[in-house]
């Protein structure tokens, strides 16, 4: 028994490396071969959407903000190597930024300072993903906990908006005491002092599966697809329908990787299945827009879960 289950867990590893190794590029092979086409689309709506994302978080920086943590930073360092007279002058000048802020805005308590985007991208199936789970469980039943993390954290595909905010109802006053310390000579406690300030700083992080946002890429070809004059209806519906149902896969993916409730993936499958009895019809049109609109409401509830 032992051998046996030791391959298990070797091929369960190395199927978690594989899949955390590739980019994702591809549609599922469950889900047939939608137009090479597709796949650069996917990618481009996925670039859009993180630059969009950023660009509404960048919209509600400061530059005071921004000017204060880096100054705060910039004069740690100089107290690190003993220059107390460079790190006072910074400090002052971050006092100054933080007192423009709280004269803008005397009654917000967190004003965003900085925002920052990752990707970590799995490109597999969702029956890769079942059986790595399964593989991580018993790993986990045999108290095998570290193996069992090393497959689990290859399970994600997801971009991550991190905001870093100054807490203005602390941070200044803060400041002020640091540079009195600073200006006092006592670099020491006043180094300690600014690693203190900087650990106030509070992070907080906007999740949005990378498979969700595929399958909206998928979607939105197909329904495009409806409308172009240069193929047949025929062959336009088999295009659609197998673009529809890689965008169902991509959902399962984002289903076993446990992004959201598993009770709202039911309606989507659903509104998805609908479109194959209303492809070129007057109902068409409607039923595309349930789907957007189910599939709009599904990923913002993911990113903004308290709302």
């Amino acid at each position: 028994m032992y051998p046996a289950k030791l391959k298990t867990i070797t091929a369960a590893v190395a199927l978690a490396l594989t899949a955390s190794t590739f980019i994702g590029q591809s549609v599922s092979a469950a889900a047939a071969n939608p137009p090479a086409t597709t796949n650069s689309k996917q990618e481009k709506g996925t670039q859009s959407t993180k630059e969009q994302l950023l660009r509404e978080k960048q919209q509600k920086i400061e530059q005071e903000a921004k000017a204060a943590i880096q100054g705060t930073r910039e004069a740690l360092q100089a107290l690190r190597q003993n220059d107390s007279v460079k790190a006072t002058a910074l400090l002052q000048k971050v006092s100054g930024e933080l007192d423009i802020l709280l004269a803008k805005h005397p009654d917000l308590k967190m004003i965003p300072a900085d925002v920052q985007a990752q990707v970590f991208d799995l490109d597999s199936s969702p029956e890769q993903v079942e059986k790595m789970v399964d593989s991580a469980d018993e790993l986990l039943d045999d108290e095998k906990v570290q193996d069992a993390r090393y497959i689990l954290s290859a399970l994600v595909s997801e971009i991550r908006i991190t905001t870093t905010s100054i807490p203005l109802g602390v941070f200044p006053e803060a400041i002020k005491e640091a540079a009195s310390l600073s200006e006092q000579g006592k670099t020491d406690q006043a180094a300690e002092a600014l690693s203190d300030v900087l650990n106030m700083l509070v992070s907080t992080t906007d999740v949005i599966p990378l498979p969700v946002l595929r399958a909206e890429a998928l979607l939105t070809a197909a329904s495009e697809l409806e409308h172009k004059s240069d193929l047949s209806k025929q062959e336009s519906r088999a295009d659609i329908l197998r673009l529809t149902d890689a965008a169902k896969q991509k959902l399962k993916l984002a289903e076993v990787l446990g992004y959201g409730d598993k009770k709202d993936y039911k309606p989507l499958y659903q509104s998805i299945d609908e479109i194959k009895d209303v492809i070129h019809s007057e109902k068409s049109a409607a039923t595309w827009n349930k789907i957007k609109k189910s599939l709009s409401d599904f990923k913002n509830k993911i990113i903004h879960p308290t709302k």
